[in-house]
């Protein structure tokens, strides 16, 4: 006996789209880090930012941090100051 199985989400379709380019890193480049606080993101944004300061000169990094279940308010300061950002979003 056979069973026919219907998928729950429907039928969809969606497009193929690139990631985009990444930006080159390299002296002056500000990197944001971004965390939930939920366990291990920082342990693992910790570790981000030592294997990327080890393996590229001159970047320097900036924090963000914020309460798990509460929207981000991201300052200027991080907004107008990170050229490429590492989100971590531990549970």
């Amino acid at each position: 006996m056979s069973r026919e199985l219907m998928n729950p989400g429907g039928v969809f379709a969606h497009d193929d789209t690139p990631l985009a380019a990444r930006r080159p890193l390299g002296s002056g480049t500000v990197v944001g880090l971004f965390s939930n606080q939920k366990a291990n993101a920082d342990l693992f944004l910790e570790n981000m930012q030592a294997l990327l300061a080890a393996k590229y000169d001159g970047i320097s990094f900036i924090w963000f941090r914020k309460i798990s279940n509460v929207p981000a308010d991201f300052s200027d300061e991080f907004l107008n100051q990170c050229h490429v950002a590492v989100a971590a979003f531990g549970d």
